[in-house]
């Protein structure tokens, strides 16, 4: 009887298998995840810290030079192993269907960190990519993540608010101090009314400096926006 509950969606599965978001095996009946990717996975846990979200210890606040605009990162896992396989996959080997899994990771994070501690978001918006960058992948793997956040909290998302309209040079090839200046006034905010005095979720496939997260939320708060939360898939952390 099973087979009758769903059977647009176990029509589905037949015609497009199932695959494990991180390595794209095909999974059994049931699974989200493979079994060995999910035993190579490192899921974040407390203590963390509550500026950066990264496990307690691990994390660079303090250290640098340059304070954080927004209130505070969370993520779900540590980026490596089978996370960083499965971020790989999602960015560049046109796979968005990873953005599923990842983006209900999330939307659990920000539940239990953000929203049952009473921090009350009003919407969600995904950190946006140059035109000709998206136009040439095909799809924003943030706002796609961001989507699916708002979609799990029940919250308006707004993909076309904040925009990148200037190129800059991809940011993992950089220093710090060079990610903060090459990441400088690259982005700005279309339409400010709808943020205004609002707190902005901001979405995002991995944390590793912060200075991207950190320059969208400088610009969401000078165009009026009232604080700035962000979660993140996967967080980069210092071996």
């Amino acid at each position: 009887m099973e087979l009758w509950k769903h059977p647009i969606e176990n029509l589905l599965n037949l015609i497009f298998p199932p695959r494990c978001p991180m390595c794209g095996e095909l999974l059994c009946h049931g699974e989200h995840i493979c079994s060995r990717c999910i035993n190579e996975t490192e899921f974040i846990c407390h203590p963390i810290c509550r500026q950066c979200g990264r496990p307690w210890g691990r994390c660079r606040c303090g250290t640098e030079s340059s304070p954080f605009f927004f209130t505070r990162n969370i993520s779900p896992l540590i980026y490596s192993k089978a996370a960083r396989s499965g971020i790989h996959r999602m960015k560049f080997h046109n796979s968005p269907s990873s953005c599923t899994y990842f983006g209900k990771l999330m939307a659990l994070a920000v539940r239990t960190e953000y929203l049952d501690a009473g921090i009350p978001i009003d919407c969600v918006m995904g950190v946006p990519m140059y035109c000709d960058d998206e136009r040439r992948r095909g799809y924003n793997q943030a706002n796609l993540l961001a989507k699916i956040v708002a979609s799990e909290l029940n919250l308006p998302c707004f993909s076309r608010v904040l925009t990148k309209y200037r190129k800059n040079e991809n940011q993992h090839t950089l220093s710090y101090a060079e990610r903060q200046k090459n990441i400088r006034n690259v982005f700005r905010v279309a339409h400010p009314k709808k943020i205004t005095d609002k707190t902005v979720l901001l979405c995002d496939d991995v944390i590793t400096s912060g200075s991207t997260l950190n320059e969208c939320a400088r610009i969401l708060l000078e165009a009026g926006a009232g604080a700035v939360y962000c979660v993140t898939a996967t967080t980069a952390v210092q071996s």
